[in-house]
């Protein structure tokens, strides 16, 4: 309460004057005065413009017992200030009374006023002055950034972000709460309030974003706070690929952005277009985890290439399925194709799934083929692609002297051609053609050699004049 009744008694005139006070009560001329105030000088410091200060000013009595008439408040400040005090107290020795006191400033500056208590002591009425003194402090808050964009949040999830703040004033702040408006407004959230922030001191703040669905989320956020005014709206923002920033919307930079269906941006063995692995994530973002791989039931069966199932494409192949002889199948994937009774030499193989003989378990389907005389992979060739068999069919094996058994026209006994190849397999190339060097000068007759049979004749050699030859094969013999 800001102001009590004075009450008015015709005996007190003007020669009850307060003439001073000391550092713990305040004592009146001309009378014995009983009520002792502590503190003489009640100081509320700076507090904060829109809040309010207290402090405590505690009335006793010297000796015997003092009556309080009336609180009055006084000055041009007066208005500031307020007495939280409903009933007229009586004090002595024995009983104190702490007055609360409040001073409210509604604009920056030094304020002040005097408390006025008038009192019934036993020698009679007296007054009282007490000085209240307060600052009213203007402060400032700075916030960065403005825009916090949350990223991409999916459906049933939330997402934490923080925005900073900085006190430049000279006073602490309480940052009480956030208020939210626009459409999306309910589905953000402050966290970390409320707290005080000194001056000079910065803190960060954190806010939540929970995504009812994935569609573009916008709503500003105020902070509110005691004594200054609001450091301006915060802009919020998720799932919105419009105003997205490149590196928020692709967290795990692999070169897709949640905007382009990366199905999991915080993974970057995850994008469309990856390559599935057995990893329990859906690699490609296609929707499904794993396919393709041998940890993945391709067929459906119940079974994967992992688990035993020995052809994941075919739904009536895999472990503990019944095996039918004569198919040239292994149904149920142990190993031996048909029923092992019908398999002779043990080779996985029957007559029925291709064993062209069945008592050599050196023959089967897929055997690599050896030179040993046999059909081997039973494919009805004997010894092909070996080097004892002849692969290009001109007669000679590699085991033969073939040196190219792939070329009919390169075995041993052939005719050299100038082709650059060893036609006859005798490890020389194009001998006796005008491509070889035959007296090895170093110059073949293609090469400019007129007489390849004698090797000091060659394009190279020196002119011997007088002996009646071209011996620089430069057309003249002298």
């Amino acid at each position: 309460m800001k102001r009590l009744p004075l009450l008015l008694f015709s005996g007190l005139g003007p020669s009850l004057v307060s003439l001073g006070c000391g550092s713990n009560d305040f004592q009146v001329t001309g009378i014995e005065a009983r009520l002792v105030a502590s503190p003489g000088l009640v100081e509320f410091g700076a507090v904060p413009i829109g809040t309010a200060g207290e402090s405590t000013l505690t009335l006793a009595a010297a000796d015997g017992s003092v009556r309080v008439l009336a609180f009055e408040l006084v000055g041009p400040d007066a208005a500031l200030f307020s007495i939280a005090q409903n009933e007229l107290p009586t004090v002595d020795t024995e009983t104190e009374l702490d007055l609360q006191l409040g001073y409210a400033p509604l604009e920056a500056g030094f304020h002040w006023t005097e408390l006025i208590i008038l009192t019934d002591e036993p020698e009679g009425q007296s007054s009282h002055s007490i000085q209240l003194r307060g600052q009213g402090a203007e402060g400032s808050l700075r916030m960065w950034p403005s825009i916090l964009d949350f990223g991409p949040v999916s459906s049933g999830s939330s997402r934490e972000g923080t925005v900073s703040l900085s006190n430049e004033g000279e006073i602490p702040l309480t940052l009480e709460s956030w208020t939210f408006s626009g459409s999306e407004a309910s589905s953000f959230q402050g966290l970390d309030l409320p707290q005080t922030i000194e001056s000079g001191q910065e803190l960060t703040l954190s806010l939540r974003y929970s995504a009812a669905d994935e569609e573009p989320a916008a709503a500003s956020a105020t902070l509110v706070l005691a004594g200054a005014a609001p450091p301006g709206s915060l802009s919020l923002r998720a799932n919105d690929c419009s105003t997205a920033d490149s590196a928020l919307y692709d967290r795990d930079a692999d070169g897709v952005s949640w905007c382009a269906a990366d199905c999991d941006d915080e993974d970057d063995a995850v994008r469309p277009g990856g390559t599935e692995v057995c990893d329990g994530k859906d690699n490609d973002c296609d929707g499904t985890v794993d396919e393709g791989t041998s940890c993945y039931d391709n067929d459906g069966d119940g079974y994967t290439a992992d688990g035993g199932d020995c052809h994941d494409g075919d739904t009536s192949v895999h472990p503990g399925a019944a095996e039918i002889p004569g198919n040239g199948v292994d149904d149920d994937c142990d190993g031996t194709v048909d029923d092992g009774a019908l398999d002779g030499d043990g080779d996985g193989f029957t007559t029925s799934a291709g064993d062209c003989d069945d008592a050599d378990a050196a023959a089967s389907p897929g055997e690599a083929e050896v030179c040993d005389g046999k059909d081997n992979d039973c494919d009805g060739a004997v010894d092909e692609g070996t080097s004892c068999y002849d692969n290009d069919g001109d007669g000679y094996s590699v085991d033969d002297g073939d040196c190219d058994d792939t070329d009919r026209a390169i075995h041993p006994g052939a005719s050299e051609r100038a082709n650059g190849m060893d036609d006859d397999c005798d490890g020389t190339v194009d001998e006796g053609s005008t491509w070889y060097d035959d007296d090895g000068d170093g110059f073949s007759e293609r090469g400019g050699d007129c007489d390849d049979g004698d090797d000091a004749v060659n394009p190279g050699a020196t002119e011997i004049v007088g002996n009646g030859i071209d011996d620089d094969c430069d057309g003249r013999s002298e």
